[in-house]
């Protein structure tokens, strides 16, 4: 066949149509293979691209959740998300694009460093341990808020450093608590009474309040706590005590406790409860924040009846007043008195310490009434 001007140029018009039109028919193929799946991204960073959102969705809720396992049961969770944007988005991919959902929970599990902890030892407190770590005690106590600071035994195992994950976790949580509140003492002279005499005319009855926190956890960990509302319950009621010229070793001012010369009380008698985890703990005597070395005072008049190492309460003072009283002083760094010893009420006979299974220094001070702890505020 003869091929004409006409001819020729209808041949390459179609050639030019049909390259032209490749690249569609190679994007068709290629939209006929894709697929519809979701990129799992973390500030703004691709982390995996999986075939099922739900699944995903599912993840991501069970990773939360674990850190909510040590809240109380009583607390209001009014919302949790993460601290990084974390985004799911619909894609259109190539099917050896997807990954499997194990590739999206490695990097969700994914920690920056693991949790560190150590094993108590005997003789260790935790003024030490938190020393040793570059720590504060209250650290201690928050990364180890199922621990009771006051009684740590040798094989206990303490958290130092928690798990600090990829992915950070933040719940914001609502707790209401009852907390109680101290009673004063109403000192009373009488010339009736001796020296070293004294009456406990009313003991003191605490008080209670309800006091709700606002709480923020960082990876189930305090990150704020702040109070939001507190509501009297009972008011407290003060002790009456008369006294003659000293029953006992004279308090002198807001610091002196008259046992001891300290800062404060660092923890009071009786219940508490944890405003995260709502753990109820039994605390049976005042310990008084003193520096080590301060001295510690008998009481009143009697007769020494312990006077050593006495497991948590390290170095340790029992005092049998008589009439079914005793008193006990405990984590003394030195002791200067024997058993079978008397002593008079303001005999110097120990020094404040932190032995034991101690916070730090101070003193824990107990009183004994007929084989029952008392509240120390109502002697002191």
């Amino acid at each position: 066949m003869k091929l004409t001007k006409s001819r020729i140029a209808l041949f390459i018009t179609v050639i030019v149509l049909i390259i032209a039109a490749i690249p569609s028919l190679t994007s068709i193929a290629e939209g006929l293979q894709k697929e519809i799946a979701y990129q799992f991204m973390v500030d703004g960073e691709n982390w995996a691209i999986v075939s099922e959102k739900a699944s995903l969705e599912d993840l991501l809720d069970e990773y939360q959740k674990q850190y909510s396992k040590s809240i109380d049961i009583n607390a209001k969770i009014k919302n949790t998300y993460f601290q990084q944007k974390v985004e799911i988005i619909e894609v259109e991919v190539m099917p050896e694009a997807i990954e499997p959902l194990a590739t999206a929970r490695q990097k969700i599990y994914a920690a920056e460093h693991e949790e560190v902890s150590i094993e108590v030892q005997s003789g260790d407190n935790l003024w030490n341990i938190a020393k040793a770590h570059d720590l504060t005690v209250s650290d201690i106590e928050m990364f180890n808020p199922e621990v009771d600071p006051d009684k740590i035994f040798p094989g206990d195992i303490l958290v130092v450093k928690p798990l600090d994950p990829v992915l950070d976790v933040i719940i914001e949580m609502e707790n209401t608590i009852v907390e109680s509140i101290p009673f004063k003492i109403d000192y009373q002279k009488d010339n009736n009474l001796y020296k070293n005499q004294k009456k406990i005319v009313k003991e003191g009855i605490e008080g209670e309040k309800e006091v709700t926190y606002d709480i923020a956890l960082l990876n189930g960990y305090q990150h704020t706590l702040e109070v939001q509302n507190e509501k009297i319950l009972t008011e407290p009621e003060n002790a009456i005590v008369q006294i003659g010229t000293k029953t006992t070793v004279s308090r002198g001012g807001n610091i002196n406790y008259g046992v001891v010369s300290g800062k404060r009380i660092s923890s009071a008698y009786g219940t508490r409860y944890h405003p995260i985890t709502g753990r109820k703990t039994y605390h049976d005597g005042v310990d008084i924040a003193a520096n080590s070395g301060n001295g510690v005072y008998a009481y009143t008049d009697g007769k020494v009846i312990e006077a050593g190492w006495n497991g948590g309460y390290g170095n340790c003072i029992l005092i049998d007043h008589g009439n079914g009283l005793k008193t006990r002083y405990a984590h003394l760094s030195s002791i200067y008195v024997k058993v079978g010893q008397r002593v008079e009420a303001g005999t110097r006979i120990g020094a404040v310490g932190s032995t034991g299974f101690s916070t730090g220094p101070h003193l824990h001070f107990e009183v004994i009434k007929n084989g029952q702890t008392k509240n120390p505020l109502n002697y002191i």
